[in-house]
């Protein structure tokens, strides 16, 4: 049987986990090499199923890029001309598939719908119906042009064909990948599901305050503390953020507001990084604009001043409503900004 072969470093395990169970909610069959039996020979096994595979999915990272196991899978593919889809996951683009497309699932991203469509012509569905049709057409086509049968002769006695040879044909229905809602604390999350589903970004903003409030124990309009915060049950953390990062399509979520924290140099330790890389964080968001930080006509934004549109906003423009319902102060100002260090030493302490 034809299967997608993924390629990738152990270490990227947890995306491709995630990327697995995505392509398989579309019905397109996967192979890892994490299902190899016991007492097998692995790199022969490795072998055959490249060879038999229809698509090569290849997970680029810094780690498989310095992966033997990963250049020689390529290598192959290579030569024996399987289609190569490959995914930017973190880092450069390889040399080796310069020529091809790549799409860019940095941060954890899952790869858009489009994506799916394009593998899907690689397992075609076959038509259950079409053969056993035509061949009861020829059938009473050729009876009914048979000569006239001689005087005295009888044909043998021809058994009755079932009333139907095959059954009718149902396309089967492509499921919907279940969110996972989990918590710790008990929280239902279904509600900032199907608001962050519609694209109701500021309703689900707000909605995520309320069960990260909830969470804690405590009541709407209430503050979180530092403790609280480097605190917070990891599970609902990981809940929350997944929902943001899959119905944004990877632009909204604390994941990725942390990458993008990290990348100015701020450190996951829960204090203040200084003002130039806490007010550059905020421009790179959205929530504070003006150019540089000393100036004196840079200002945060108001919560209302958001775009809160994916296709215009900045990446990680979103949650950010995570201090208090209804914010009154600017969005990102310094007497709010020790909850989101605090925050964003959970996410990291989370592995998020």
């Amino acid at each position: 049987m034809s299967h997608i072969f993924i390629s990738y470093s152990r270490q990227d395990q947890d995306y491709v986990t995630r990327l697995t169970k995505a392509l398989e909610s579309h019905r397109l069959p996967v192979w890892l090499d994490d299902r190899i039996d016991y007492g097998t020979t692995w790199p022969r096994v490795i072998q055959d199923h490249l060879e038999q595979c229809a698509a090569f999915l290849l997970v680029m990272s810094p780690r498989s890029q310095d992966s033997h196991w990963v250049q020689c899978e390529l290598s192959m593919a290579l030569e024996l001309r399987k289609p190569v889809f490959p995914l930017l996951l973190e880092g450069r683009r390889w040399l080796a598939v310069a020529a091809l497309q790549d799409v860019n699932v940095m941060g954890g991203k899952l790869p858009p719908a489009n994506f799916f469509d394009r593998l899907r012509p690689y397992f075609p569905t076959p038509s259950a119906t079409a053969d056993s049709i035509a061949l009861q057409d020829v059938v009473a086509d050729n009876f009914e042009s048979s000569p006239p049968s001689p005087v005295g002769w009888a044909p043998p006695a021809v058994p009755t064909p079932p009333a139907i040879l095959t059954p009718p044909f149902t396309p089967p229905s492509t499921p919907t990948a279940e969110d996972d809602l989990s918590s710790e604390t008990g929280i239902d999350y279904t509600r900032l599901r199907d608001l962050l589903k519609a694209q109701d970004w500021r309703a689900a903003d707000k909605e995520t305050y309320k069960v990260m409030i909830r969470a804690i124990g405590k009541k709407s309009r209430q503050w979180f503390t530092s403790d609280e915060l480097l605190n917070f049950p990891c599970s609902d953390l990981r809940t929350i953020d997944r929902l943001w990062v899959k119905y944004s399509q990877g632009k909204f979520g604390f994941s990725v507001q942390k990458k993008i924290y990290v990348e100015y140099g701020a450190k996951l330790d829960g204090k203040y990084p200084g003002d130039k890389i806490w007010h550059t964080f905020c421009d790179r968001v959205g929530w504070r604009k003006g150019g540089k930080y000393w100036r004196k006509d840079s200002k945060y934004l108001n919560y209302s001043d958001l775009k809160a549109n994916p296709s215009l906003s900045p990446d990680g423009e979103f949650p950010c409503c995570v201090v208090v319902e209804g914010v009154v102060w600017a969005v990102g100002e310094k007497q709010l900004a020790h909850c989101w260090w605090c925050l964003f030493s959970r996410i990291n302490a989370c592995k998020l």
